[in-house]
């Protein structure tokens, strides 16, 4: 069912029909109506075809005759004088779920026992409260029903969905000429908008891509896969260059989201016949550079773009810097940096460098299981507010 408010009732629906009488009656005669039928909740009072009121056997009516002396004083009176002027009327269209929410600002100790409907000031008949609220039960359970089922198709769709995204990205660990890769991905929720992704360009150059989108679900993880489609597609037309990429990846992204959703990304490449790693980089978290010859670690903040998907027309500076042997890459979304623990504290910069100068010389799995490892501890649980990817590469 496309639209669960199509299964809601409206009040013509479960409306029963109901005396009408006319505003002349006397009020003796009103009360004998209904002592002759204990079941009349109530009677509408109209002329020519005209609602005027609405007298219920709950009402101040009978609250009224129980005054002493009251009928004496209006049983021979006509019942238009004992009409109840805030009687609540409502409409057959109105539906079920309205009506009650209607009813409970009129009167929220549900004293009302019943209340007329009234269509172009024409009376349509009563509605009793137990009956609004037995057709509300029945609602629920038939919605429940329906939201149970589709609850998990919806989780079916989301698993498969995730798995596909899944399986987008490349192995975990890779190694090339030297040079050995470790990557992977810590989602917080079932479809993420983190990405990463690596490829050889002939026997001497090797491409590294890191993305984050600002957004989970299936709209980010539909993001990230038009992201992977349009880089390999861009590589089979023999465009690599880290600014080129950035370009045609933003155009992709441009015509997936609409400008509803941004990525940031962030795209090197490692030329080892020159020993050179050239980046460009749209709004991503700068990446580190751990020199083996002289130990330093420096960040590569060098002016970037706007995040991809934000203008058709975005271009894309690209720089360079040595990359020899020893030498390690870090790539990483910011999920890791702004996580934050019980104490409202965040990782920060601070503490994700002194992990990187003390582990830079391991193995890169080893590496990045060992900062994952310390994020978990320090937000004490495994379950992150935002996806966390970390990528290292590092050249023996």
């Amino acid at each position: 069912m496309n639209d669960f408010r199509d299964c809601i009732p409206q009040l013509g629906e479960i409306v029963r029909p109901a005396e009408q009488i006319s505003p002349d009656v006397k009020v003796k005669e009103v009360i004998e109506i209904f002592r002759n039928d204990h079941s009349l909740p109530g009677i509408s009072v109209g002329s020519a075809g005209k609602f005027i009121g609405f007298i219920s056997r709950k009402g101040l009516f009978f609250k009224r005759l129980s005054h002493k002396y009251a009928l004496d004083l209006y049983g021979n009176k006509p019942i238009s004088i004992l009409l109840e002027v805030n009687a609540a009327v409502m409409e057959p269209e109105l539906d079920i779920n309205s009506a009650l929410a209607r009813l409970l600002a009129i009167d929220p100790d549900l004293d009302i026992d019943c209340f007329p409907v009234v269509k172009d000031d024409s009376f349509v008949g009563t509605v009793s409260v137990s009956d609004l609220m037995m057709e509300i039960s029945k609602t629920q359970s038939f919605l429940l029903e329906k939201l149970t089922g589709l609850g998990a198709r919806i989780r079916d769709e989301v698993a498969k969905a995730s798995k596909i995204q899944q399986d987008l990205l490349p192995v975990s660990s890779f190694e090339f000429q030297g040079i050995s890769i470790d990557a992977g991905i810590t989602t917080s929720s079932e479809i993420g908008g983190d990405f990463y992704d690596y490829f050889t360009i002939g026997d001497d150059k090797l491409g590294l891509v890191i993305a984050d989108v600002s957004g989970h679900g299936v709209q980010a993880g539909m993001v990230t896969t038009a992201a992977k489609a349009s880089l390999h597609t861009l590589i089979s037309l023999d465009i690599f260059t880290p600014a080129e990429l950035l370009n045609g990846m933003n155009k992709a992204i441009i015509a997936t989201a609409c400008q509803s959703l941004l990525m940031t990304c962030l795209v090197a490449l490692i030329d080892l016949k020159q020993n050179r790693l050239f980046y460009a980089n749209a709004g991503h978290n700068f990446p580190y550079l751990y020199h083996g010859k002289s130990k330093d670690l420096c960040q590569l903040d060098k002016l970037s773009g706007f995040p991809l998907g934000f203008e058709p027309d975005s271009t894309f500076q690209e720089f360079c810097t040595p990359f020899n042997s020893g030498d390690t890459l870090l790539l990483y979304t910011d999920g890791i940096i702004e996580c934050r623990n019980r104490q409202e504290e965040e990782f920060g910069y601070e503490r994700f460098e002194h992990l990187l100068r003390e582990g830079a010389i391991l193995p890169p799995k080893e590496l990045r299981t060992g900062l994952l490892e310390n994020a978990t501890n320090f937000i004490e649980s495994s379950e992150f507010e935002d996806d966390l990817t970390i990528m290292v590469a590092s050249y023996s």
